[in-house]
């Protein structure tokens, strides 16, 4: 196995985001009740990231789910955050077909957007090292680095 770096980061939010920047929030309630597009998500862990078993341990704490989507109405991006107090940013996932459009930054800034509307102190989130650039261009700063190993 090769280590690989994880940063751990943080983001204060600061302030309300432009409306046609955002996608949807949802209460996981409201989420789960919308089939299709959970079916959706479901479909892009299982099938496309092979990411099941860090799904199943995380879900229980999810509060809120960002959706993104296509033209047609289907949800081609999700976004989960778990929030007791602070945010966690859990799971961002974008279909293959859908990437390279800003769609997963589009999530990212929709969840700074409501955690400021909740008051949320702060998000975090751990991310490997080919997304930290995507992270600090939403305003998250690298609080601490770890290797984990991967296959």
């Amino acid at each position: 196995m090769i280590p690989e770096a994880e940063h751990h980061c943080y983001c204060k939010p600061t302030g309300a985001q432009p409306a046609g920047q955002l996608c949807e929030m949802l209460p996981v309630s409201e989420f789960l009740a919308d089939e299709p597009t959970c079916k959706e998500l479901w479909k892009l862990v299982t099938e496309e990231f092979r990411t099941r078993s860090k799904f199943l341990a995380i879900w229980p704490c999810v509060r809120h789910v960002a959706v993104h989507r296509d033209g047609a109405g289907v949800a081609d991006g999700f976004l989960l955050v778990s929030a007791p107090v602070n945010w966690q940013i859990d799971y961002v996932v974008v279909k293959p077909s859908a990437r390279g459009r800003g769609i997963a930054s589009r999530l990212v800034r929709t969840a700074l957007h409501h955690a400021y509307l909740h008051a949320a102190p702060y998000v975090m989130l751990t991310c490997k090292d080919s997304l930290r650039s995507l992270y600090e261009s939403c305003g998250f700063a690298v609080v601490s680095e770890t290797l984990a190993a991967r296959a």
